[in-house]
């Protein structure tokens, strides 16, 4: 923007903020709630920690940081107003939005990681299929060596870094990054939504078991959505015009995406939460308060029950041959096999 352009006292009063802050603090909301209710679920239903927590803990955590500066930016650093009212009310404020959109782009490579890791380590958990194991494994190959290669380009997209607040120096095509650096993201949620189909087709049981069974693992792919949303908003914006104006919209994208991650990879894990809650409505409307005590045993019975069978679940190559041994109910949650 010239120095000698004339805006209107509407352009320059005009702002995003509460659009960044409404969305931050909804994901901050949501985030908390979903990996409180999964681990909820799985001390209900006795399931061991595994890698798959510490990734979910490294995630929450990524995406916290993530919530946190971005609210920053909005504060500290002008994000969701127009760059010539920050020029003309606190210049200092666009040095401060530079180092900022340095630091939340680059949190959030990290932070849309460990949740995808995450749902790759219950397919390996569950499933024993070598074709699926190696695609498996080669989705998360793609998933890391995405990472580290956009954490480099994203350290490396201006000489030197203090470009983004002083406009000295030179850069790489800001927005090619912004925008196909998200491509990877699309392939790999594509291969997380795809890649358990196949066995679970070859399942010998109702048509409603099976899509009781592909929809509780398309939970964990639900950031395909946001992915796809992202990568359109970044194609119609451009950020080098107005940056602190079109960082709302980046900001508000990474938020969103990285959160959804989080939130779809706690998802599938609500089996035992389920069950529990469905028992205690089933009690709560019979009124039997004679047999409520042994019916709730036998709720927790089942759900340790399910927590051991966990360790067979990978018993799906098998499966072209054998029927289930647990009931469609059991097909809408988190997937155990009896070990028959």
């Amino acid at each position: 923007m010239g120095a000698s352009t004339e805006y209107s006292e509407a352009y320059l009063h005009q702002s995003k903020q509460s659009q960044v802050i409404g969305v931050v603090i909804l994901y901050i909301v949501l985030e908390v709630i979903t990996l409180t209710l999964r681990q909820l679920s799985k001390q209900l239903g006795r399931v061991r920690w595994g890698l798959d927590d510490a990734l979910i803990f490294l995630g929450f955590g990524l995406c916290m940081a993530v919530n946190g500066t971005s609210l920053a930016d909005v504060y500290n650093g002008g994000t969701g107003l127009h760059q010539a009212r920050l020029e003309q009310d606190d210049p200092h404020k666009i040095v401060v939005w530079g180092h900022y959109i340095i630091i939340v782009p680059l949190l959030y490579v990290q932070a849309i990681v460990p949740a995808k890791l995450a749902v790759l380590h219950l397919y390996l958990s569950v499933f024993t299929d070598k074709r699926l194991r190696i695609g498996t494994y080669v989705t998360g190959g793609i998933i890391l060596a995405t990472w580290v290669s956009c954490t480099i380009t994203g350290l490396l997209t201006c000489r030197p870094l203090s470009y983004f607040w002083t406009g000295e120096g030179t850069c790489l095509d800001v927005n090619a990054y912004f925008r196909w650096s998200g491509l990877p993201n699309i392939i790999t949620d594509l291969a997380i939504l795809l890649l358990p189909l196949p066995m679970i087709y070859q399942l010998q049981t109702s048509r409603r078991m099976k899509i009781g069974i592909a929809t509780t693992f398309a939970l964990g792919g639900l950031g395909l959505v946001a992915s796809i949303l992202r990568f359109y908003e970044y194609f119609v914006t451009n950020a080098q015009v107005d940056g602190t104006w079109t960082a709302a919209s980046f900001i508000i994208w990474c938020v969103v995406e990285c959160g959804t991650y989080q939130v779809a990879a706690c998802l599938p894990l609500y089996r035992p939460l389920m069950k529990f809650v469905g028992h205690k409505m089933h009690l709560t409307s019979k009124g039997d308060s004679r047999h409520s005590s042994e019916n709730l045993n036998q709720c927790g019975s089942y759900l340790s029950q399910g927590a051991d069978d966990l360790k067979y679940a990978g018993r799906f190559h098998s499966l072209k041959r054998h029927k289930l041994s647990f009931d469609e109910e059991d097909g809408l949650g988190l997937v155990t096999i009896d070990n028959q």
